[in-house]
């Protein structure tokens, strides 16, 4: 029965320090990910701007067209940082 109680408690000492380990790293981690994303994002808008400032150089039916599509991105962008949100408020 000992050796039960102090394998048990073993386990759990165990476990309670991987947890301790892993919450420890977590802030650091969610950090890398959000200025990671952030980055993502500003390349992904630099990028658009290039794309919309060349198209301003074609005609008004190709611009819209883009238009289209750019908004399509940015909408995109925007579905992501709001599933980041709430994967972020969910592991808090």
């Amino acid at each position: 029965m000992n050796r039960i109680a102090a394998r048990i408690t073993k386990k759990v000492i165990n476990s309670a320090q991987e947890f301790t380990e892993i919450a420890e790293e977590l802030p650091q981690k969610l950090k890398n990910e959000l200025s990671s994303f952030k980055k993502e994002v500003i390349e992904e808008y630099e990028r658009i701007e290039k794309q919309t400032y060349s198209s301003k150089e074609q005609s008004s039916e190709k611009n819209l067209n883009k238009d289209d599509l750019i908004q399509v991105q940015i909408d995109n962008l925007r579905s992501k940082v709001i599933e980041t949100n709430k994967d972020f408020e969910e592991k808090n």
